[in-house]
């Protein structure tokens, strides 16, 4: 993200950088079609390394 910012030539401050941290995160596309028997990822669990 700050890579990104940098094009601007601009910076968030501190206090926008903190309420950007306090967003609570979640996942938009859980890619369950990506779970089958015979592929690498066999459970969402394996495929999101624990954390669903």
């Amino acid at each position: 993200m700050e890579e990104n910012l940098d094009i601007f030539e601009w910076k968030l401050s501190p206090e926008e950088l903190q309420k950007i941290n306090q967003i609570p995160q979640q996942r938009g596309f859980p890619a369950l079609e990506f779970i089958a028997d015979n592929g690498p990822y066999k459970s969402a669990i394996e495929l999101w390394d624990g954390e669903i």
